[in-house]
């Protein structure tokens, strides 16, 4: 009995710790910077959960990390530049990840391919075991422009440039 009650009490020990890591609406997944339009946190733009649950699509890539056919849920580039409004003056979008590797992708590659800032693959929110909580998605027919090696893990921040 004493034995069962210490697996119950580890069992929700670890589903409380488990919740308290998932992002909630109001964290901070993305930060959006440089020349924007639209801000909504001083001179930026953060993408929250909330943001990520209301204007996310679905589609299916190819990830040269973790196969083929892969569902993936996020934002689309595309959609991050209409909700953004960068300033004509704009023709690079960096991807900024905890590590401080920048990816730099070409603004008319950002809006003519469905380039997404995934958030979650096959339905599950990604994790930092798997280039979460956003990594960056490339359609096949980007892959020419943007190699393997262009698949940005651990996106933290957005820069218009």
């Amino acid at each position: 009995m004493k034995k069962t009650m210490y697996i119950v009490m580890a069992i929700v020990i670890f589903a409380s710790l488990l919740s308290s890591c998932a992002a909630k609406p109001g964290d901070s997944l993305i930060t959006v910077k440089g020349s924007i339009g639209k801000t909504n946190s001083g001179s930026t733009y953060i993408l929250d959960q909330a943001a990520f649950d209301s204007k996310s699509v679905e589609l299916t890539y190819n990830d040269p990390w973790m196969g083929d056919g892969l569902k993936y849920k996020g934002i689309l580039l595309k959609d991050l530049i209409t909700l953004v409004k960068p300033d004509s003056s704009v023709t690079t979008v960096a991807l900024i990840c905890t590590d401080g590797k920048e990816y730099d992708i070409a603004i008319a590659d950002a809006q003519n391919y469905d380039i997404m800032l995934a958030r979650w693959v096959g339905g599950t929110a990604l994790d930092e075991s798997n280039g979460g909580p956003v990594k960056v998605a490339y359609p096949d027919d980007a892959k020419s422009i943007y190699p393997d090696e262009s698949w940005a893990w651990w996106v933290v921040s957005v820069d218009f440039k």
